[in-house]
Parts: structure tokens; sequence; C-alpha cells
């Protein structure tokens, strides 16, 4: 395991710090990585490693989901803000202040420079076989191609850094996005011919990886201001080229959408792409700084069970962050829906078609402390103690559960949601930690098979194919209808259209470091934002929702440029629009 903590000024920060887990690489600590060492068999393995570890820090802190998921129509603010991407607040989200989106600027032109130096070294290393080193310079440019993607769609022209920078510099400028998708490109076409097809240990990219992230640029970059005419069928025909080939890659969809993100499966046949971790702070930790070794996905969404009567934290479900607050718009996306948009479920058969929402959302808390919290001695360990019953309940059934022995049940409707108290979304929860407070070790996945027939959908849907693309919403849809329900989540290709798709996308792929990357592509971030992010309300129960809709600007579908790097290039790097 390698610690590598070289490091210059400004934006050329050089070799990533941190390691990977031991499924991925294993070798004796290694306190300095030098330029001279990644000339080395052992060097350029272990900067391989380096260029891995950045992803644990993109994909498994608060920044992650900061900057992916909040600010968005799924989430709308938990107890706990982070530099105004929440609710887009003009005093906090400043180049000045910009919070989670400097460490996504800093972290990825770290590891974009340590690959930078695998590269610049891994062609002359002598002591490993041309096919290794041809492994791991594909590797290596895939994962260079997925830092620079990040950096496009949140900041849109960036500095294009493809060199080895092992002095300090300052003559560092912005390229326009064109070069930027441009060397993206390159960086995958030239991986896809020459990787794997199956990773050699979990966590390596693959194939499979390239098509799908391939498949993902070209979606991505048609809406842009590099956006190409052959962009759409570009994306189309890598996604197709994963999906009819899955088998070869050793991929498939799970069977049940529960699968998907049981713990233990992290690295199953669904997934394309993960971000592994590992708990040895040792490896994690330089200088009294955090470098991805612990994973917090699982407590971002979770709400404060432990403040309910007859609870206290435990292991089982994690520590309450509460960051994110589900929108009511994401918990009915779950109801089913005929043609015209009218819902087809009420009262109790409410969202019991579509599976995603009772298998990814925790609804139900069980008493694990009678008598905690004001609640009573009476209760039963294992009995419910908190029920968000996602509709709001009639006066008889109010009354009942007033009225149940030996003790009632906490019932929060969705009126009475609150950036403390509301549904949690479930996918990231860890239970084999080694505390109640001890952070989770589970790999988080990036891309999944599912993502695959959304992006084709999508394509196919601009290219005006909608019968292909409701085929391919189907393919997902299907998957998560209950026994006996298939056809009723079919659906036609009328009823296709991008504001569908996104529906979709936030049923299947909520709280998996998507969402503001999709409402950019395509062009809904405004209005979406303006119609589902509940505006700011006091309730009698605390205060839910956020001032997103009347904060959010034309100017916020890129993010500010960190002040300190405009001020250590002399202001060579330029500021966006409105910061």
């Amino acid at each position: 395991m390698k610690k590598i903590v070289l490091v210059t000024l400004g934006t050329a920060v050089l070799l990533g710090a941190g390691s990977c887990s031991k499924t991925i690489l294993d070798e004796n600590p290694q306190s300095i990585l030098t330029p001279g060492f990644l000339a080395t068999p052992q060097g350029v393995e272990a900067g391989v490693t380096g260029v891995y570890s950045g992803l644990r820090q993109l994909y498994g802190n608060d920044s992650g989901f900061f900057t992916t998921e909040a600010g968005t129509d799924l989430w709308t603010n938990g107890i706990t803000s982070s530099s105004g991407l929440n609710d887009y607040n003009t005093s906090d989200l400043t180049p000045v202040n910009a919070g989670a989106t400097s460490f996504i600027w800093s972290l990825s032109y770290q590891y974009i420079n340590t690959a930078n130096g695998v590269l610049k070294y891994a062609p002359t290393v002598q002591g490993l076989s041309a096919a290794r080193i041809q492994q791991l310079i594909a590797e290596t440019k895939l994962l260079r191609a997925q830092y620079y993607f990040v950096l496009v769609q949140h900041f849109g022209d960036v500095p294009l850094m493809q060199s080895f920078v092992d002095v300090p510099t300052k003559d560092i400028t912005r390229a326009p996005q064109a070069d930027v998708y441009k060397a993206i490109i390159a960086d995958l076409t030239d991986a896809m011919n020459t990787i794997a097809d199956k990773p050699a240990q979990p966590g390596r990219v693959t194939r499979a990886t390239a098509l799908h992230l391939l498949a993902k640029v070209y979606l991505t970059r048609a809406t842009s201001s590099a956006k190409d005419a052959s962009d759409y069928a570009n994306a189309a025909k890598y996604a197709k080229e994963l999906i009819d080939n899955q088998s070869r890659y050793g991929l498939g969809l799970e069977a049940d959408p529960a699968k998907v993100f049981e713990e233990g499966n992290e690295n199953g046949k669904e997934v394309i792409m993960n971000a592994q971790f590992n708990g040895d702070a040792t490896f994690s930790r330089v200088d009294g700084f955090t470098f991805g070794g612990e994973n917090v996905a699982g407590f971002n969404f979770r709400s404060r069970y432990d403040l309910l009567p007859n609870m206290v934290r435990d292991i089982n479900n994690g520590r309450p962050f509460a960051r994110h607050s589900v929108t009511h718009y994401l918990e009915d996306s779950y109801i089913l829906r005929n043609a015209s948009g009218a819902p087809q479920e009420s009262g109790k058969s409410l969202r019991t078609t579509d599976t995603r929402y009772g298998k990814w959302f925790t609804t139900v808390y069980r008493v694990n402390a009678p008598g905690n919290n004001s609640g009573s001695a009476k209760a039963v360990i294992g009995d419910t103690a908190v029920w968000y019953p996602g509709r709001e309940l009639s006066a008889a059934e109010l009354a009942r559960i007033a009225n149940r022995q030996p003790v009632a049940y906490r019932v929060i409707q969705p009126s009475q949601y609150t950036t403390e108290y509301f549904p949690t979304l479930n996918k990231f929860d860890s239970r084999n930690r080694a505390s109640v407070n001890g952070f989770s070790t589970r790999p988080n996945i990036v891309y999944r098979l599912a993502e695959t027939y959304l992006i084709a959908a999508e394509a196919y849907f601009y290219l005006g194919d909608a019968a292909q693309a409701a085929k391919y919403l189907n393919v997902v849809r299907e998957r998560a209808a209950a026994a006996g329900k298939t056809t009723q989540m079919d659906i036609t290709a009328s009823q296709v259209n991008i504001d569908f798709i996104l529906d979709e996308r936030a049923r299947e792929l909520a709280g998996e470091f998507t969402r503001w990357y999709d409402l950019k592509r395509t062009g809904k971030l405004l209005d979406r934002v303006k119609a589902y992010n509940p505006p700011l309300t006091r309730l009698a129960t605390g205060i839910y929702g956020s001032n997103a809709a009347i904060n959010i600007q034309p100017y916020h579908v890129l993010r500010p440029i960190p002040q300190t790097e405009i001020d250590r290039t002399s202001g060579k790097i330029t500021q966006n629009p409105g910061y």
C-alpha cells in the first residue's frame, strides 16, 4: 500500500495522497513516492493505485454528495448544508467560500497529475511485461478521463494538463470545453482498445467501464458548447455495444432491485465501476488530513431516528448526519401513473407496483431502547417505533395507532417532514462497522448497468427513436415491478419525453452522484429546482425545504472557480460568469 504525499503550488498538485483497498493492491508501506520511483515496477504499480485512491474522495465523503445531489429536485435541506450548494445561497456559494467545489477542483487535479506521472514513466519501466504495462496505462487513461469529466461538468472550461508537473508552476490557463472533451474521448478510446474485459481485482476499471463512460461523455457533450452532430449517435452506439455484449464483461442486471445495494454485493454483476475503501487510518490520513479511507455515504441521507421515542443510535441504523432530506417530488415519483400522468395507486396500495421505494428507502424504525427520549418503558424491542407512511393518514388510521398496545408508535406524514425527520435512502447503509459512530469501508457504486440502459434510452430519444427508447426504459422498469405487475410498469413510445426520462433516472439512481449532472445536461436544472425543491417552510414540527427555488440563477449551471486558483496563477485562470 502506498502513501503518496508530494505537493506543489496552484493547480499543479503532484501525486495523490492515500491508497486503495487491498483488493486492488497489496504492497509494503512506502512513505514517499518520488518521480524517480515511478520509473520502477513497484513505483508505477503504486502510482496507478494512487490514481484509484482519489475515487474514494470523490465518491465517499460529504463533498461528493453536496456537489452532485444537493440543490436538485430530489433533495432539499437537511440539518447541515455546505457552501450554499443546497440552496444556491449567494453569500455562501462564492469563489472564496467554495467549500466542496474547491475540494473537487483540487482533488481532481491532484490525481490527474498522478496519472500524468504514471503515463510519463510507465512506457519505459523495466521488469514488467508489455501486457502489464499496457493494462496499467489503459486503466490510468480511463481514470484521468473520469477526473476531467467531473471537472468539465462542474466548471466548464478548465486547465487541460496532460504532462507531468514535477516543479511548481503558475503558467496555467483554462482550455475550451471542446479541447477538454476531445482529450477525454481520446483517453477513453485508447483505453477501450487495450484494457481488460474483466477486472483482475474488484475495483479495477475495464473495457465495460470505458464503454459506459464514453456513452455518458457523448451524451453530456451533446448539450454543451462543445457539442458535435454525432454525439447522440455515438452515445447510443457505445451504450448499445455494452448492453448487447454484457455477458462478455460478466455483467447483467440483478433480478431484484434490493440485491443491487445489498451489503457485500458492491462488486456484483451490475457494477461497472466503484470506489474501494479501507479502514486503515495509517494510509487514510497524512499530517492530520483525511484522504478517503472513511466512507460516510450511509450517513448523509439518514434522518434523526435517534431523537425519536424508544430509539437510540445503534450500528444497525447508523449515524444520522441528515444532510439531505427527500423532496415530495422524489417520494411521489414512485407512485404508478397512467399515460396521462394520473395516479393509479392510492391509500395502502401506494408505491406497491414499483418496488424500488420500498426497497431503497427506510420507512420504519424498530424499538431498540424502551423508555428513551420520553418513550414508554412498556415498548417492546423490535416493535415499530416510528413509521413514515408516505401519505397523509385518515383520522381513523391515526386513532387506531394512538390506541395501539402495548404502546403507540410515532407517525410522520409527508406534511410533517423536516430537516431532521424524513424517509431515509438506504442504498449505502453499512452494518459491518466496528462501532456505533465508526465509518464504513463499503465500496460505493459509481456506474452500473441500469444506468447504461437509461443512457441508451436518452440517446435514442434525442435521435428521434422513441420506440427504442421505451424498450430500454422498460427493461429497467420491469426489473422494478412487483410480482405479477410487470405489464403495469411498461410504457409506450408516446410516453417518452425528456421529463419522463429524468423521472426514471430519479427513481433508479436517486443518491448515486448523478442528479445535478442530469439536470444540467438536459437543461432542466432551473425549471426542476423551482418546481420541486420545496420552499422553506416553518412547521409545528420543525423546518422543511430550502430557498433553492428563490436563489437559483442561470449562471448556477457552472460552479465558481476557487479564488485560490485564480490568485495562484495571477489571474491567468479566470472566473465563471456570475460569481
